[in-house]
């Protein structure tokens, strides 16, 4: 069975019509079916060889197969030579699906998983959130973490948190990958809205590291005050945060220079202003404003 052209007819039977007890059992099976076959010839080559002779009716298996190569230790990084192998596989396959690569991107270095990002923005929302789940699956410390490179001058981190996803995802260019903007924004919130894995803790983790490279320089990028605003629907937990913490230190950076920023700003301080009942409110953040910024608010919002 480690023979490739065993492999091969393995995967043909079990995709015939009628064949799905044997399909079944092929799957149930193919971690031992992997690992005997990685053992003799190595992980790399035979992905490559089991692809070459797959059919696209095969593909399901194909990916099953590939998924079952990378090791599934903490411990362990899928190796360079697998990495390179499920790329070239991709390049090679109809469409250049992207689900060939998953397997191995917790094994990829963090700024080639940026390149990657719009690629999976790209595909289904089962893929999106696979890949995600993929590149985080050994990085369960840092989830909480936005990592620097110990060399600003090489890239080494591997891998992408949970933290470093939601913050790359606000930052991602989608006009500039032709990316509909309307993606984008979903895509953000189908984040949000797995709160298993981007938990009320993740979410406060990036937001809070958005705001402090704004406060160096940067611009906020666009979903970030839409992001705020599904926060405090979705997470209370998070309200006193965002009253005492977040909204003036988006004030200390001057939001309200952003036409875009400042009205979401608006809406979030409105939202959470008339919540002291629940022990906390925006009013404080509201009056830290500017004179000028502080009648805008109050000729839109005013106080009752």
């Amino acid at each position: 069975v480690r023979r490739p052209d065993f492999i091969k007819a393995i995967m043909e039977m079990s995709c015939r019509e009628g064949a799905d007890i044997l399909a079944k059992a092929v799957k149930t099976n193919m971690p031992k079916l992997t690992k005997a076959a990685s053992v003799k010839h190595g992980a790399a080559n035979i992905a490559l060889r089991v692809s070459d002779m797959a059919s696209e009716r095969e593909t399901p298996l194909l990916l099953s197969f590939l998924d079952n190569l990378a090791p599934a230790t903490d411990k362990s990084l899928p190796s360079q030579e697998l990495i390179d192998a499920c790329h070239e596989i991709q390049k090679n396959r109809p469409n250049a699906d992207s689900r060939y690569i998953i397997p191995i991107v917790s094994g990829m270095k963090r700024d080639q998983l940026v390149h990657k990002l719009p690629e999976f923005v790209r595909s289904s929302d089962g893929i999106f959130k696979s890949s995600l789940r993929r590149m985080a699956e050994r990085l369960g410390r840092y989830v909480l973490i936005f990592r620097d490179e110990p060399d600003p001058t090489e890239s080494t981190l591997r891998g992408m948190s949970s933290c470093e996803q939601m913050v790359y995802l606000h930052h991602l260019d989608f006009h500039n990958v032709g990316i509909p903007q309307k993606r984008y924004l979903d895509v953000i919130r189908l984040c949000l809205e797995d709160d298993e894995v981007f938990n009320d803790r993740v979410v406060q983790a990036a937001l809070d590291h958005m705001s402090g490279k704004f406060l160096e320089g940067e611009s906020l990028p666009l979903a970030y005050m839409r992001t705020i605003i599904l926060t405090c629907s979705k997470h209370e937990s998070l309200h006193s945060w965002i009253c005492h913490v977040l909204l003036p230190r988006l004030v200390e950076g001057s939001v309200y220079t952003d036409k875009r920023q400042w009205e979401g700003w608006m809406r979030c301080a409105k939202m959470l202003e008339n919540t002291r009942d629940h022990g906390v409110s925006s009013l404080e953040a509201i009056q830290k404003l500017p004179e000028e910024q502080l009648k805008m608010y109050r000729a839109k919002y005013p106080q009752k």
